[in-house]
């Protein structure tokens, strides 16, 4: 038997809570169809939800062999500390760690699909929103991101981030001129929120839905593939 710790940041915001629980379902059942029998997807948060991490990973023998797979957009200091620490402290021998899902031409796919749901034309500017990140390597899987979707709509999108990051998505949207936000978060929370308090936001300004939303089966096995995916290359 494989586990999979398929870990996400954690929200009080039922419907995030409800987007990634959905990720996680679709995970399992993608694995069950592939393989029966053969992995068990486990639920885990690094913040503001339980359970924890930590208390999941040393949860397991020594002798299991468990994959952490971070369900987070781009690495940063989840990823590079908190997650690698649960997995040093868990006493698990056999324990790996995938990477973050993004940048990921699937995930930039179902951007564009958020943005034509909102009535984008394939004419009007477009800028991209991530949440932000204090680590360089963070910052740069978005605007590998950016980039990704850029080729993907055959225009440039510009990147900004809603916390107080350079860029900022206000900054880009105010550059840009643009009548569109694509929305690089996983699900409806704290940044989605702010984006909606954007100027402008629901008259001028079109602020697209998250990445999955509650009831969104097809999107969210999506991104469960590229979790998926992820968890298949730490393993080599």
């Amino acid at each position: 038997m494989h586990h999979i710790i398929a870990v996400s940041h954690g929200t009080d915001n039922p419907d995030g809570r409800a987007s990634i629980e959905l990720v996680r379902q679709q995970m399992q059942e993608v694995l069950n169809e592939r393989e029966p029998g053969g992995f068990t997807v486990h639920e885990a948060y690094v913040d503001v939800q339980e359970p924890a991490l930590t208390n999941v990973a040393a949860g397991f023998e020594p002798l299991d062999t468990v994959t952490i797979v971070p369900l987070l957009l781009s690495t940063g200091y989840h990823t590079q500390v908190d997650i690698a620490e649960a997995a040093a402290a868990s006493g698990v021998q056999n324990i790996a760690i995938a990477r973050a899902l993004g940048p990921s031409a699937a995930l930039a796919k179902l951007q564009r699909q958020r943005l034509e749901e909102a009535g984008w034309d394939g004419y009007d500017d477009v800028v991209m929103a991530a949440a932000g990140s204090s680590r360089p390597d963070g910052r740069e899987a978005v605007m590998l991101q950016s980039e990704v979707f850029s080729t993907l709509l055959s225009r440039y999108v510009p990147y900004g981030f809603v916390a107080n990051i350079e860029p900022k998505i206000a900054d880009a949207l105010e550059e840009r001129q643009a009548e569109y936000v694509s929305s690089y978060l996983l699900g409806r929370g704290f940044f989605q929120t702010l984006l909606g308090r954007l100027p402008g936001a629901g008259e001028s300004l079109t602020i697209c839905q998250p990445l999955v939303v509650p009831g969104d089966s097809a999107a969210a096995r999506m991104v469960a593939e590229v979790a998926i995916e992820r968890a298949l290359e730490a393993r080599g």
